[in-house]
């Protein structure tokens, strides 16, 4: 019994290591994924690349990201959050408003009036985001690194 068992052992341990380690290493791409709650009605999972030595915190309906490592008492680069339907709609009219207002990439990106910079998405009509960044962050390559998805 121990003939059959030891090798079959060994053979998922090797399958599950490469299962881990194997996907990154084909792609280059580091990427983190959590699911961020919305409501009963769809759940949002989100994925967040971390290539280029970019990092991230989730927290229920929330992703704080970094373009650096993780440290005591450093505020993010960025920060998605999950709405609901009435927040999105007055989020989306406050940045119909804004001069700087465009959509691209599935949503709307703008200014608001405190300097951040914003984006603005529906996820399949189920589940509403915000990105929020800090002036000096390039958003469009924030949300380059976020992908959502409904489950």
């Amino acid at each position: 019994m121990k003939k059959i068992l030891l090798p079959l052992l060994a053979l998922c341990m090797v399958m599950m290591l490469t299962a881990c380690g194997g996907s990154g290493e084909q792609s280059g791409k580091q990427t983190a994924q959590a699911y961020l709650d919305q409501d009963s009605k769809a759940v949002i999972v989100t994925t967040v690349d971390l290539t280029d030595g970019w990092s991230v915190e989730f927290a229920r309906g929330a992703a704080y990201i970094y373009d650096t490592e993780i440290t005591e008492g450093l505020e993010s680069t960025a920060m998605l959050v999950t709405l609901d339907k009435q927040v999105y709609e007055e989020h989306m009219a406050e940045a119909a408003k804004a001069e700087d207002y465009t959509e691209a990439d599935g949503g709307a990106y703008y200014t608001s009036e405190s300097g951040e910079q914003n984006y603005l998405a529906a996820v399949d009509g189920k589940a509403y985001v915000l990105i929020t960044a800090n002036s000096e962050a390039d958003i469009k390559d924030i949300v380059s690194r976020v992908d959502l998805a409904i489950e």
